[in-house]
């Protein structure tokens, strides 16, 4: 099981989103062992979803 350690917005760099593009944030995950992922997926999807800093990812 993975927990939310942080979410953060992602960066575009010099390049800015796309018209109709979403808004996308980092996850940074963290299992019990100590092991990091990190995912980039739309904000408003981790809206819908009620994931928050914290909150337990399911695989």
């Amino acid at each position: 099981m993975w927990k939310i350690k942080q979410i953060a917005e992602a960066d575009f760099g010099c390049e800015e989103r796309m018209p109709g593009e979403k808004l996308k944030c980092l996850v940074i995950l963290e299992d019990k062992s100590g092991n990091v992922r990190y995912l980039e997926v739309e904000d408003e999807w981790l809206t819908e979803q009620g994931l928050d800093e914290g909150s337990e990812w399911k695989d």
